[in-house]
């Protein structure tokens, strides 16, 4: 893990640009940076551990980190893919619990981190910054209970149509783009599959016109035969 020693001008320039933290007021964004550091992970480098004490909240600038829990078998549950602008660890920062899981970087990865007391200090003080931070705590829930619906007992092939469902940018698209955010082999872990089974229901969606695929981009066409896939009462396989 590389540090860098920025000045508290330039961390908050950096801060200005980041969706999680885009429109905030300038001093906000200067006391924040007052308590934050850059540094920087190389691919498969850990961020934290689970059990260990949330001090900051991490916010990513560049890179992706896999957050995970590991399962028996050297197999491990992903949790969330956090990317540039996004933040993780806001629950466990705010609470001051350890953090739940384990987090690595899938890339190399620059972020943010900043001091749990400042930022608590200053989500005290500026309703914004609170409504941010609310908002990624409920993101985050969203996204775990999503996960949950994509993993219930269900078949393989209901688990991947929940999974293109979700990324449906409205309830009328027809048609729309879904770019898988990391490699196969860990969306079939996101759903509880193995690597063998994504690909086979991906063939047969492409063989019955539903989808195209080209590398992680995943092109629905049918959006009204993948509902009736979801809803289809299948026996889980």
């Amino acid at each position: 893990m590389n540090h860098r020693l920025l000045p508290p001008s330039q961390i908050a320039e950096i801060m200005g640009r980041l969706a999680s933290l885009n429109g905030l007021a300038a001093d906000t964004l200067h006391r924040l940076a007052c308590g934050a550091r850059q540094f920087s992970i190389a691919r498969n480098g850990p961020l934290f551990a689970k059990g260990d004490p949330a001090l900051a909240l991490h916010i990513v600038v560049a890179g992706q980190i896999k957050v995970f829990l590991p399962l028996a078998n050297h197999m491990e549950k992903v949790v969330a893919l956090v990317g540039p602008g996004e933040c993780l660890g806001v629950a466990s920062v705010y609470l001051g619990e350890p953090h739940p899981a384990h987090a690595v970087a899938k890339v190399d990865s620059h972020l943010l981190a900043v001091d749990r007391e400042v930022l608590l200090r200053q989500a005290s003080m500026d309703a914004g910054l609170a409504c941010r931070l609310l908002g990624a705590v409920s993101k985050y829930q969203l996204g775990l209970l999503r996960d949950m619906e994509s993993c219930t007992p269900r078949s393989s092939l209901q688990r991947v149509s929940c999974y293109l469902l979700q990324h449906r940018p409205h309830p009328r698209a027809q048609a729309y783009d879904v770019v898988l955010p990391t490699t196969k082999r860990e969306v079939a872990a996101k759903l509880n599959l193995a690597q063998e089974t994504l690909s086979r229901v991906f063939h047969q969606l492409v063989a019955e016109n539903v989808i195209e695929i080209r590398g992680r981009l995943i092109q629905v066409k049918d959006s009204e035969k993948l509902i009736a896939l979801n809803l289809a009462g299948c026996p889980s396989d």
